[in-house]
């Protein structure tokens, strides 16, 4: 297996399907089925549709061109990324040379996700909560401090754990940290338009002779400082050798998560107080 036969990128469609290229076989799911389709197999990838963002397989195995998979995406520079990668798969052969064959598979789709049933009872009970406090007139204050604690709290959990996790990292990285160098592999943008992020992708060499990768916003130039945890050395890291930066937007964020949580917790609060009146 090359490095073209498989590809970071992953094809989302509509109605759950998806498509990736692994081990020298384009995965396209849809349906609840999976079409192996191997790169020999193909005879070529077109971009059609509306704003080219229709993913066409052309298997070379198939009597004519009415044979084809297809997959719809939102983004076209999506497709047109996928579509060149699998093209850069395409192995040269023979006209005569015997094609693999297309394969189906099942493709088990799992159940409902534990966090979605308890987000989803949470939201159940929080409206039957704003319904039992108007109904039993608990008063305007209780009914506003009730629907929007909710709002408060909702954005201050994430930032409180990520001001939490940030500080750690900051301090582990202080402690026990290495610094090493790094080269830029890439760089790429993470969403469309305006919303649009430049993310760098740098290749460093460890301690123990290990190369590894790190991804992020940070970063940009060529050649860069690496600074690693040898305990995690990939899930842990900064670019650069120093962690004040860190650690300050880590404190940020969690003095910022602290506030709104402990406001959105003290609002439903005075909604649940005036529950039980």
């Amino acid at each position: 297996m090359t490095e073209i036969d498989t590809s970071p990128l992953v094809l989302h469609g509509r109605r759950r399907s998806v498509a990736r290229l692994r081990a020298g076989a384009v995965l396209l799911e849809t349906g609840g089925a999976r079409h192996r389709i191997p790169v020999a197999a193909i005879a070529r990838v077109d971009v059609t549709g509306p704003g080219g963002r229709v993913l066409t397989v052309v298997p070379a195995t198939a009597p004519t061109d009415a044979v084809t998979y297809s997959l719809t995406s939102r983004s076209a520079p999506a497709v047109r990324a996928f579509a060149e990668a699998v093209r850069r798969a395409l192995p040269v052969r023979d006209a005569d040379e015997p094609r693999p064959q297309v394969s189906l598979e099942p493709v088990e789709r799992p159940g409902p996700h534990l966090g979605h049933l308890i987000l989803g009872a949470l939201v159940l009970v929080y409206a039957l909560v704003a319904v039992v406090l108007v109904v039993r007139g608990a008063g305007e204050a209780a009914v506003v401090c009730w629907l929007v604690g909710s709002v408060v709290l909702g954005p201050g959990i994430p930032a409180l754990l990520g001001g939490v996790r940030a500080v750690r990292e900051a301090v582990v990285l202080r402690r026990r940290g290495i610094t090493v160098e790094g080269r830029r592999e890439r760089s790429y943008e993470v969403g469309t338009g305006e919303d649009a992020v430049t993310h760098h992708t740098y290749e460093y060499v460890d301690a123990l002779g290990i190369t590894r990768t790190r991804s992020g916003r940070e970063g940009g130039a060529d050649g860069v400082d690496i600074l690693y945890d040898p305990e995690d050395p990939e899930g842990t890291t900064n670019v650069g050798h120093g962690t004040a930066g860190h650690l300050a937007v880590g404190l940020f964020h969690l003095v910022l998560g602290l506030a709104a949580v402990s406001a959105g917790l003290w609002m439903m609060g005075v909604g649940t107080v005036a529950l039980f009146r």
